[in-house]
């Protein structure tokens, strides 16, 4: 049933994945301050994608499951409407926060001068046009929560694959495109949502025949609903992306060569999370139908597989890169001294990996019981014990492999922490 559900899904996000490891390796050519721009920007557009498919999207699939579980069509109507209006308000905040505030929010990370100007720049036109990315990630969880993982996983297919040639021309500008530099990343993303969020409400509108997509009367008992899954995994995404921001903070103290190496190192990290959530959209969905349907045993069968696939795929993965790290680092740049902090970040944190994957696709599993209070403290016990990790290394002026120690500490709180989760009693009768 994983395998149904989950493949779809994770060749979807293999090649989100593809296009996001593209657009870096294009970056790369143009120079270290480039890539300095990338690891600036980069943890928030994660944070979005995070609380747009992953808290409020995973609080739309597991509404609209539990809803299709216990046969009521209604209730799943509603959480449809419901979470599409969240989306509009999500994406106006976004838009506000760094049209208004990119400038203080970079500069805090340590940005300067040119590199400071760029990341406001292309902050600006990503998130103020950010309703985009919203509706494909909101859309898609309405889908997948009817059962149907394919529909969304060919949309992203698609976009991948045009957002990979649409922002090498953009980059460079290839033929009748202008040289738009590091700029042309963000204008190829939010075009390309734009076409995958008219194919999915396309699907919506006129393929599907279990919903209909109609104006509703607010609830404050459906946003409840949607909210106390999303809303409570808006902190989860917010821990672990400021996680990322403040690590990346910390970093920037030690020069622009350690940002720019530590970027790249920690993207692997960031891109682990949407080949994750290709199998941890399965789990949300199969969960929550099932905890909706009485079938509790069954749902940590489900949790418990999900695990560990995802325990074996990611460490793979990060044992990789602890064995090689130039497997990965050779791709972004040829500067010594960048190598060098990137090599040493993934030497640290690369073998705790597997932890990290077993640890999120947990927090997706539990997403679908509609009870998400645990998850949540072990999400914020690892941020708040990176951020004294780092916080004691710059006080006393320790070497900033403390820094990737915490990193790995962080991984190791969320792998066994989220286990312990599996445990409670909203996992059973």
């Amino acid at each position: 049933m994983l395998w149904r559900l989950g493949l779809p899904n994770g060749i979807a996000w293999l090649f989100w994945t593809m296009a996001t490891f593209a657009d870096a390796f294009f970056i790369g050519f143009l120079g270290t301050e480039a890539l300095a721009v990338l690891a600036l920007v980069f943890p928030f557009q994660m944070l979005m994608l995070m609380m747009s498919g992953g808290a409020i999207g995973g609080g739309t699939t597991s509404s609209v499951g539990r809803a299709i579980g216990n046969k009521d069509i209604k209730k799943a109507e509603a959480s449809c409407f419901h979470s599409i209006f969240i989306c509009f308000l999500m994406s106006l905040f976004y838009g506000m926060v760094f049209y208004f505030f990119s400038d203080k929010i970079f500069s805090f990370m340590g940005a300067k001068e040119e590199i400071l100007e760029t990341s406001i720049l292309f902050s600006k036109i990503f998130f103020c046009f950010s309703i985009f990315v919203w509706l494909f990630n909101i859309l898609s969880a309405v889908i997948r929560g009817l059962g149907n993982t394919f529909t969304p996983s060919i949309a992203l297919i698609v976009g991948s694959v045009v957002q990979m040639f649409l922002s090498y021309m953009l980059i460079f500008g290839i033929g009748p495109f202008p040289d738009f530099g590091i700029i042309g990343v963000a204008i190829s993303i939010i075009l390309c949502h734009v076409g995958m969020t008219m194919y999915l409400l396309y699907y919506l509108l006129f393929k599907q025949q279990f919903l209909k997509i109609k104006f509703q009367k607010l609830n404050i008992e459906i946003f409840n609903d949607i909210m106390k899954v999303g809303g409570l995994g808006l902190l989860n995404s917010i821990t672990i992306a400021l996680t990322v921001a403040v690590v990346t903070g910390y970093v920037g103290n030690f020069g622009s060569k350690a940002l720019a190496g530590y970027g790249i190192g920690s993207r692997l990290e960031l891109m682990l999370t949407p080949i994750i959530f290709g199998l941890g959209a399965a789990l949300t969905a199969s969960v929550s139908i099932n905890i909706g349907s009485n079938q509790f045993l069954r749902a940590r069968r489900i949790a418990w597989t999900g695990g560990l696939i995802s325990f074996i795929l990611i460490g793979l993965i990060g044992f990789s890169v602890f064995i090689n790290p130039f497997l990965w680092i050779k791709n972004f740049s040829n500067d010594l001294m960048t190598i060098d902090f990137s090599r040493r970040y993934l030497y640290i944190v690369g073998p705790f990996y597997c932890l990290f994957g077993l640890g999120q696709a947990l927090y997706f599993a539990s997403q679908g019981t509609g009870r998400m209070i645990k998850p949540i403290i072990v999400g914020i016990t690892r941020f708040v014990s990176v951020l004294l990790v780092g916080y004691f290394t710059l006080i006393y002026g320790y070497s900033i492999n403390y820094i990737f120690v915490g990193v790995s500490l962080g991984f190791i709180i969320t792998g066994v922490g989220m286990s312990l989760c599996v445990f409670g009693k909203e996992w059973k009768q």
